[in-house]
């Protein structure tokens, strides 16, 4: 007998669908050269897209007709000439359907959705149908509409009217975009009516509803004991259950699983206990892993994305005393646990590793970038110097992968190509001019296919291009301002110019770049972590601190840190004689009793104001007041950092997805910026939210594992870790996530309008942890609506309200006027 499960809208949204499989059709056009100003802005979109233009020019003239096969069930087939499976869709949070892929060429991804509405009347139902790509609606078989914007990963709403009977009425959805690098195909639709809404009711064959349902609670509740693991047990908490479950966990870092090397591991999941334990840390992959949980009801399958740092401190060198020992800990590191990639290939040569392994890598790799899929331009630029200093150990075959390589690649967007490669942020436009500039002075009297220049003009057009992007770089210093994820891939382009490039002009300006990446680690990081505000960030990054590239470079140029898996920015200057300037020491560690405070302005026309203020114990980092309550996307506008495990955040997701893909994401960036306004340790966050974004609440992220003590209360919470203390209030009440990914890490702040606060301080300014709270807590506090006043007890009366200045004792917080390396103050706290 056919069963069916019965759910309640989500946040007024259709969640519920059986979903067929995803259909990737590459996309193959003219290959073309972009051309005039519009196209060449960088840290913006270009105008043209022929390919995409093509593409939907094509798409729109060609409607949809209902499909020739439809049976709704799981297993079941829809589509015309290639009918794909029918799977039942768990969306664990998301408002609808995404699936979000990284495709590296042009494709297009399409899929179909099914579900049933039970409606308690009949008559038209205003609904949003919303999707990025295209989108044909058939209700109880009867077409209603189709919509193509496509607006890449931005979802557009369309009003459209169902009408619905009284009883059951079956909703049919065919659902596709234009995919590029990060792309995703959505489909959203969002209920508009009055009164009582409609129930949806998932078909789901002959599945036991009820062992679906146990399923469905018990990936819900996973959660990692805490997110980062450095000895003993990997240890999952789970739901109780009433039957045993078999639980495989597969994935990896984000690197290993481009390459095709997956981590895999089960677990099984049994009455009576709510923990299994999935071995020991040394037997993961070092790094960031995203996984993917799976149990299997019968014949359905429910999978759900968590993730963890992995980082085995028994794997891990001490540091060595100088820094070219240090270097040589670093590659030798990445030849034995480095990821999949040249990175790690260049390691095992440097190293005098098997050369057989570094051609197997070299292989993937070369396929990779001879179809030009994005970010090729991270690989290609090890390429010219392994050619030259190890072509004679590799094979033919291998040596002339690479040759072709670097003979037939697209340099820059002005030659011809149909490619999904990226040209428009700094850091690639800095690597696709490295690249060429290694390539032509490879190859000096070589043509390079592509664009029919030889190696000499090659070298001509990267040094103009170089030249060009230094001239803003000394201006603006970073738009992506204090990246933990492009950092790195800025020093390997400024490491690769100064170990690579023959000309010593181009060495002096990666000389120059590698000089100011320094600046920045000894300035604005905490203890070798680049743990705090940035342009630009992802979950791996807020989550990884002790995975990240920068930790691993500056643990290479000044001693602190940690060593890491990943080579981005690190493999370079490890082959080079770099050496940090001997006087930016004097700010990598902050001692007891001392106050480390800088401000910088840095982007084009003055884009980001920034304050960093450095203790001996922790980093308090801000945007000043950057884009309040516009929408975000991946920046990090505030972050207090005490290690690179405890840590405190304040987002306003993107999503209600834990693990989603979406820019900004659940913990990574704001669906609608803050006004962030800080002094010293002290800083104000006030949230006035989009009226229709879908997610309606704030959040605090504070583990409290990795603290020695947190007090909870409705509207505050104080932790402590050594002599370092937070305090955190909230304007609304703080609701305590107890379950799932955010169990014991996450506090909720109902509403769209909020205000937070933050405090952060020592042992040698309040007498103990008690003494700090209570004096927190006994400061006079007045909050109004996104306004506040409070009579700090060290800082004395801070004020502000929205869109206003924040006020110390009365005068004005000065934040713009800066330059990228800005005011920079080290002193004994008053």
């Amino acid at each position: 007998m056919s069963q069916q499960l019965c759910y309640p809208l989500f946040h007024g949204y259709l969640d519920r669908w059986l979903v067929s499989r995803v259909t990737e059709t590459p996309l193959h056009s003219k290959p073309v050269a972009l051309t005039g100003e519009e196209n060449m802005r960088i840290n913006g979109f270009p105008r043209d897209n022929p390919g995409k233009d093509a593409f939907t020019a094509s798409r729109r003239a060609a409607p949809l007709a209902l499909p020739r096969q439809l049976d709704a069930r799981p297993g079941g087939l829809v589509g015309d000439a290639s009918p794909q499976p029918f799977a039942i869709y768990w969306p664990f949070d998301d408002i609808g359907v995404t699936f979000a892929m990284d495709c590296e060429t042009p494709t297009c991804l399409s899929a179909w959705a099914f579900t049933r509405l039970d409606c308690r009347q009949a008559g038209p139902v205003p609904f949003d149908l919303i999707t990025c790509g295209s989108a044909a609606v058939w209700c109880n078989g009867q077409k209603v509409c189709e919509v193509t914007p496509y607006h890449h990963n931005d979802p557009v709403p369309t009003p459209i009217t169902l009408d619905l009977r009284q009883g059951l009425n079956s909703l049919l959805v065919y659902f596709d975009n234009y995919a590029e690098r990060d792309a995703a195909i959505i489909l959203r639709l969002r209920w508009k009516g009055e009164g009582e809404p409609p129930v949806q009711c998932l078909p789901v064959g002959d599945a036991d509803a009820g062992a679906l349902a146990e399923a469905e609670r018990l990936m819900r509740s996973l959660s990692f004991r805490r997110n980062h693991f450095t000895a003993g047990d990997v240890v999952l908490d789970h739901a109780p259950v009433t039957r045993p479950w078999q639980l495989t966990l597969e994935g990896g870092t984000e690197e290993n699983l481009k390459g095709g090397v997956p981590f895999r591991c089960e677990a099984r999941v049994q009455p009576g206990r709510t923990w299994v334990s999935l071995g020991d840390c040394g037997s993961f992959p070092l790094g960031f892993l995203f996984l993917k949980a799976s149990v299997r009801c019968g014949d359905v399958a429910l999978t759900k994305g968590i993730s963890v740092e992995i980082n085995t401190r028994a794997l891990l060198p001490d540091a060595a005393p100088t820094t070219a020992q240090r270097k040589r800990q670093a590659l030798e590191l990445l030849a034995r646990y480095g990821e999949q990639n040249t990175n790690r290939a260049l390691a095992l040569l440097a190293t005098g590793g098997s050369v057989a392994e570094a051609e197997k890598l070299l292989t993937v790799q070369s396929e990779y970038i001879r179809r030009r899929f994005d970010c090729s331009d991270f690989y290609l630029v090890y390429y010219p110097y392994i050619i030259k200093r190890y072509g004679d150990v590799l094979s033919p075959a291998v040596r002339q992968e690479l040759e072709d390589c670097v003979i037939g690649f697209r340099y820059w967007l002005d030659e011809p190509g149909n490619d999904a490669m990226w040209f428009w942020s700094e850091n690639h436009a800095l690597m696709f001019h490295t690249c060429q500039l290694l390539a032509g002075e490879l190859y000096p009297d070589r043509v390079f296919t592509n664009s029919g220049m030889t190696g000499v003009q090659m070298q001509e057009k990267a040094k103009r291009l170089l030249r060009e992007w230094f001239v803003t770089f000394r201006r603006e210093g970073f738009t992506e301002w204090n990246s933990s994820p492009y950092l790195p891939i800025d020093t390997l382009g400024f490491g690769s110019l100064y170990a690579f490039a023959q000309d010593p002009e181009m060495r002096a300006l990666g000389k120059e770049g590698l000089d100011f990446a320094c600046y920045i680690m000894a300035v604005h990081a905490h203890k070798g972590m680049l743990a705090g505000s940035s342009g630009r960030t992802y979950i791996k990054e807020q989550f990884g601190n002790w995975s990240n590239c920068p930790t691993g470079f500056s643990r290479i140029v000044f001693g602190n840190g940690l060593p890491g898996h990943a080579g981005k920015g690190i493999v370079s200057l490890c082959l080079s004689d770099y050496e940090a300037p001997a006087e930016l020491r004097q700010w990598v560690e902050v001692a007891p009793g001392q106050e480390l405070i800088c401000q910088t302005t840095q982007g084009n026309d003055g884009y980001v104001d920034l304050y960093t203020y450095r203790t001996s114990d922790y980093m308090m980092t801000s945007a000043a007041s950057f884009h309040a309550g516009e929408p975000g996307h991946q920046e990090n506008p505030f972050q207090l950092t005490f290690t690179g495990a405890a840590q405190l955040w304040i987002t306003h997701p993107g999503e209600w997805v834990q693990l989603g893909a979406a820019r900004p994401s659940y913990w990574a960036g704001n669906g609608t910026l803050p006004q962030v306004q800080q002094y010293k340790g002290f800083a104000a966050l006030l949230y006035d939210l989009a009226p229709d974004h879908p997610v309606d609440m704030t959040h605090l992220y504070l583990p409290a594992m990795e603290f020695d003590q947190v007090v909870r209360e409705p509207h505050w919470a104080f932790a402590r870790l050594g002599g370092a203390y937070a305090a955190v209030y909230c304007s609304r009440p703080m609701e305590w996530v107890e379950h799932g990914p955010g169990a014991n890490r996450e506090a909720i702040a109902q509403g769209r309008r909020c205000l937070w606060l933050v405090r952060a301080a020592q042992s040698d300014e309040f007498a103990d942890f008690d003494a700090f709270v209570q004096a927190i807590k006994a400061a006079p506090l007045r909050v109004g609506d996104l306004s506040f006043t409070f009579d700090d007890p060290a800082y004395g009366t801070l004020h502000s309200a929205w869109k206003e200045a924040l006020c110390v004792n009365g005068t004005p917080m000065q934040y713009s006027g800066f330059d990228r390396y800005g005011k920079l103050t080290l002193q004994n706290k008053a």
